[in-house]
């Protein structure tokens, strides 16, 4: 039996946030002009971008002339759209990239996430359906904080919404799958990605006039240098004397030093243990690094 946490979709959406306070004016905007929020989009690596669409799916997605920005159903919607980035995901490599979502996400799904070269792209034009995770194919992350691979659920994580910034990171030398909101980890979601010949990533929508935009993508080969930087920035808090050559690499791949979800400690929690005996950070911290999520399969 899947386990999931007793929230209802309601709950995940008010507790969906948007990565800045642009995404506070409820007026439209032109997402095409470059006056546009640019919050966190403060690097300009993009190691791949989103794979154009043929002529018989172009009145289901529109892609920017840089096919960074994807525009799903421009017009009107008659069932699921999606589109995967152009360069495949190889083994033992980290990789990283970030979406932020330009309009207020509604409807069936909007997800992110990735798949493997055997996902049919154009399955679901005519099908209104959760795209990603259907099958042992694909992984998803949707808008209502729903996780889906395999034809099965859980809906253990916080939704998005306009203006978030939601990050994947694929660790192909462990083989484990990571989703972020706004550069916060969500905790791993998913293991043993290695067993798959190729991945993509992968995004989709049902909505009309859903809009997304690719701000960052980047990798870096497994080595014991990647393993050292992800220790040092779950153990040190606040900015270090780096030489300028690692200053200059971990500014432009900050994605080394997001902090999991080990690292990271519950404001709640530490509220309550502060409370009630006096702790060290590092005791706090090694207590609120146990939690892990249990998938179970539907049978």
């Amino acid at each position: 039996m899947l386990t999931s946490r007793s929230r209802g979709f309601d709950d995940r959406q008010r507790a969906a946030k948007p990565y800045c306070q642009c995404w506070s004016d409820s007026r439209p905007a032109v997402w095409d002009n470059s006056s546009g929020c640019r919050c966190g989009e403060h690097s300009p690596i993009s190691e791949w971008c989103w794979e154009a669409p043929d002529t018989s799916s172009s009145s289901w997605v529109t892609i920017t002339q840089n096919q960074k920005q994807v525009t799903f159903h421009p017009f009107y919607s008659s069932g699921t759209a999606a589109v995967k980035g152009d360069t495949p995901l190889v083994n033992d490599y980290h990789y990283y990239w970030e979406v932020k979502m330009l309009t207020e996400p509604y409807g069936t799904d909007i997800m992110v996430g990735l798949g493997t070269s055997k996902v049919d792209m154009a399955d679901s034009l005519f099908k209104f359906t959760s795209f990603l995770g259907r099958d042992a194919e694909s992984y998803g992350l949707s808008y209502t904080g729903a996780l889906r691979h395999n034809a099965t659920v859980t809906k253990d994580n916080t939704g998005f919404c306009k203006g978030s910034i939601i990050g994947v990171k694929v660790d192909l030398w462990q083989g484990t799958l990571e989703f972020y909101l706004n550069r916060k980890s969500q905790g791993i979601s998913f293991y043993n990605l290695r067993r798959h010949q190729a991945l993509y990533p992968m995004i989709c929508s049902t909505a009309a006039k859903s809009s997304m935009r690719l701000i960052y993508a980047a990798s870096w080969q497994a080595s014991l240098m990647v393993d050292a930087v992800k220790i040092l920035a779950a153990s040190v808090h606040g900015e270090l004397a780096l030489p300028p050559g690692l200053q200059s690499t971990l500014k432009s791949q900050f994605w080394l030093t997001l902090p999991n979800q080990k690292c990271i400690i519950d404001e709640e929690e530490l509220k309550t243990e502060t409370s009630q005996r006096q702790k060290s950070l590092t005791n706090l911290t090694l207590s609120s690094g146990m939690k892990r999520k249990h998938w179970h399969r539907r049978w």
